[in-house]
């Protein structure tokens, strides 16, 4: 069918580019021409219109912001490239992983594959892992980080005006005093790790605890997990390795496709087996190849972004 036939790259940037345009309240009559003009001339202009506005749809609507006027250049840039990679079909989402729209027009944010170190304006540092994103507000009261979405390492820095830093997970607020500490939004849960001084975590529905150096805990909106050591490996994913200790091979690969876009899976043959190592994240590719050498498995692709590990 039409609807369904293929749209080329740079149509698919037109059409997102028209689209951001036509929601500026500055818009002139001229510019509202142009764009049925360029929509009337091809149909598949039209088609990637159309391709684009059901996305739109599909997100909520584009942001207040956009309306406004005041919308930075970063983020329309982000915006564009959403719906052109929607306008070009199902494959276009290939490299931009489904679900993981929360956060994209965050302040800070990193792509699937992608490590990202900032330092903030109180001198606080943070590293973002794979496929992450964080709004950050500083005011006269409190340094606020949202963590919207992935991973994020924070080593706080001293503030002159003695406001309090917090990161609000979507279960719960983390009061650092004084540390150094990585926090993962998992599905429903989050994962804290204290490697140096405290962390007080408040879950939405439930009392704080203090979370301790050396300490790790999983805790949801209303419960926390058991207090357990960190893992001398937590943080190696800010040296750009994956390191695994006698890791159940399915798990392994679970970890790995955080780095990775398309779909990465484990046949239930394969999944127990043990794997031990440091590998190098920025090569995944080079992961997956060497994993026959070491182990019974056969690594096959369907595509670059699809590929299945079995029992050999």
């Amino acid at each position: 069918m039409a609807e369904h036939a293929p749209i080329s790259p740079d149509v698919a940037r037109q059409a997102a580019h028209w689209l951001v345009l036509m929601h500026d309240q500055s818009l002139s009559a001229g510019q509202r021409q142009a764009c049925a003009q360029w929509r009337a001339t091809n149909p598949e202009h039209e088609r990637a219109w159309q391709r684009v506005q059901r996305v739109q749809r599909q997100l909520g609507g584009l942001p207040p912001a956009l309306a406004m006027g005041t919308l930075n250049r970063e983020r329309r840039q982000a915006m564009k490239k959403l719906l052109a990679l929607a306008a070009l079909g199902p494959a276009g989402y290939l490299g931009h992983r489904v679900g993981t729209t929360q956060g994209w027009m965050a302040d800070y944010r990193t792509a699937v594959g992608e490590r990202r170190q900032l330092t903030l304006a109180d001198g606080s540092r943070v590293d973002l892992n794979t496929d992450s994103a964080i709004d950050v507000r500083f005011d006269p009261g409190q340094r606020l980080i949202h963590l919207l979405r992935g991973e994020i390492l924070i080593v706080t820095g001293a503030d002159s005006a003695r406001r309090p830093l917090r990161v609000v997970s979507e279960q719960g607020l983390l009061e650092p005093l004084g540390t150094s500490f990585n926090v993962r939004q998992l599905d429903g849960i989050t994962q804290l790790s204290v490697l140096e001084g405290r962390v007080r975590a408040t879950p939405t529905h439930t009392t704080p605890q203090i979370v301790d150096a050396g300490e790790q805990l999983y805790f949801s909106a209303g419960t926390f997990g058991p207090l357990r050591p960190v893992s001398d490996v937590a943080t190696c994913w800010t040296q750009g390795e994956l390191v695994a200790e006698n890791l159940p091979l399915g798990d392994f690969l679970q970890e790995l496709a955080r780095y990775r876009s398309g779909w990465l899976r484990c046949d239930g043959s394969a999944a127990a087996l043990r794997i031990s190592g440091g590998f190098q994240l920025d090569n995944s590719d080079a992961i997956l190849a060497a994993l026959p050498t070491t182990l019974p498995v056969t690594v096959a692709y369907r595509t670059r972004y699809w590929v299945t590990v079995s029992k050999a």
